[in-house]
């Protein structure tokens, strides 16, 4: 039987039997602890785990279950204190149940019985473990996704004094110079900027640097992205030049704009 076919049981029994609302907390706990121990049928459940879970005492726990076997929904043996937990059977009552059966349940089971169901037992609660599948869900909940880590961002390596010079070289009249002070203003400060933040590409920085050098200057080039040179024309006197250069001073905010700083 299923989980389903337990409540219709359930539900169609209580048509014609009264049961107390203690009855119907501890038969729906049994169904639910079974359903956690993999629908081991009889299987162990031990009287503290129930009075905690559904908050009843002892007594009516032991009345309880008695009225639900005499009902007919349950078969239980009651266990020894401190020695073994009671082992409780969901009865189907579509099927005849034997009579033989009933009987042992009934009575003490043999010696015999009850060493092999404990062993069983432990030995399903062992295996439940070693596969950490000891949830108490009905339905197994899927297991997350794995998420994905984030992308480590390259680690900024700062670039020496020759590295800057190459960079510079040609794109200043004092261009040596140049380098030098920016190098020297930039590893002061660590190879961050005014903010704090660290600077990732340092050849994007020392671009501006160098346009801005020869903003000052008054020269009519400048570097692009790429360390090209690109006019720029201070008035109208670039008005026919080429589709590649940058006129006026919206234009040449544009482009500084455009750059990609660190």
């Amino acid at each position: 039987m299923t989980y389903l076919d337990y409540i219709n049981q359930f539900w169609q029994t209580q048509a014609n039997v009264q049961f107390s609302s203690n009855e119907v907390y501890l038969y729906f706990y049994l169904l639910k602890e079974c359903n956690s121990q993999g629908w081991e049928n009889p299987f162990e459940c031990p009287n503290r785990r129930i009075l905690l879970s559904i908050g009843i005492s002892e007594p009516t726990l032991i009345d309880c279950r008695n009225r639900l076997q005499q009902k007919g929904l349950i078969e239980f043996q009651a266990g020894k204190r401190r020695e073994k937990s009671p082992i409780y059977y969901l009865k189907d009552l579509s099927k005849d149940f034997s009579k033989d059966f009933s009987k042992s349940f009934s009575k003490d089971l043999s010696k015999s019985f009850s060493k092999d169901l404990s062993k069983s037992l432990s030995s399903y609660k062992e295996y439940r473990i070693k596969n950490n599948n000891n949830s108490n869900e009905l339905f197994t909940p899927e297991k997350e996704k794995t998420k994905k880590g984030r992308s480590k961002k390259t680690e900024f390596i700062p670039p020496t004094l020759d590295e800057v010079k190459n960079y510079f070289e040609g794109k200043l009249p004092d261009w040596e110079k140049q380098a030098e002070i920016f190098f020297y203003h930039f590893d002061a400060l660590n190879w961050k900027n005014t903010n704090g933040a660290r600077i990732e590409r340092w050849d994007s920085r020392a671009n501006l640097w160098i346009i801005e050098k020869q903003l000052q200057n008054g020269n009519k080039s400048t570097t692009n992205n790429n360390g090209g040179i690109v006019s720029i024309a201070t008035g109208g006197e670039a008005a026919a030049a080429d589709p590649n250069t940058v006129t006026g001073s919206r234009e040449l905010d544009e482009f500084i704009n455009s750059l990609p700083i660190g």
